[in-house]
């Protein structure tokens, strides 16, 4: 017993050092560790990954872990509940959708925001790879999306460009 808790606590370490020596010196003036605060009442605008899993632990985990990375400038959880509240929101205009909805259907999250020249699609299958209860990781690349949207559905709806903040 007191093997398998020592193999698994070297498993996290060795995770959380591999984590944070890939991401060299922290960027000028970024905090280390990144904060961790909740998704909610967040809008945010800046490039970012999204990291989903079925169950708050394992956000959990994943949060305090990547936290630490120092290309992580700020880390956003979502619970499986909290993500179903703002699912009724967002469809609040479609009872009938959000009848049929259940709150465990929707996965846990992490969102990731980057320092400086992150490198997102490397870094979001690095974190699939390090994390296999992960089941999708999504790198969101505004100069990648604005397009498709501005396409889509015009420019007159869309919402003023992102501050530094990263989050409007």
């Amino acid at each position: 017993m007191i093997v398998l808790a020592f193999v698994g606590l070297f498993a996290v370490a060795g995770t959380t050092v591999m984590l944070l020596w890939h991401g060299g010196e922290p960027a000028a003036g970024r905090q280390l560790p990144a904060p961790i605060v909740p998704l909610a009442d967040h809008d945010v605008c800046a490039d970012h990954l999204a990291v989903y899993v079925d169950t708050d632990a394992e956000m959990r985990r994943i949060a305090d872990v990547v936290h630490m990375d120092r290309r992580a400038r700020k880390v956003y959880t979502e619970t499986k509940d909290e993500a179903y509240q703002r699912f009724k929101v967002m469809f609040q205009d479609s009872p009938a959708l959000v009848a049929s909805a259940r709150p465990d259907a929707l996965p846990a999250s992490v969102t990731i925001v980057g320092t400086g020249q992150v490198d997102l699609r490397a870094w979001g299958a690095e974190l699939k790879a390090t994390f296999p209860e992960v089941t999708d990781v999504k790198p969101v690349i505004m100069s990648e999306i604005l397009p498709s949207l501005t396409a889509r559905y015009g420019t007159a709806d869309l919402k003023s460009p992102c501050p530094p903040s990263g989050e409007r």
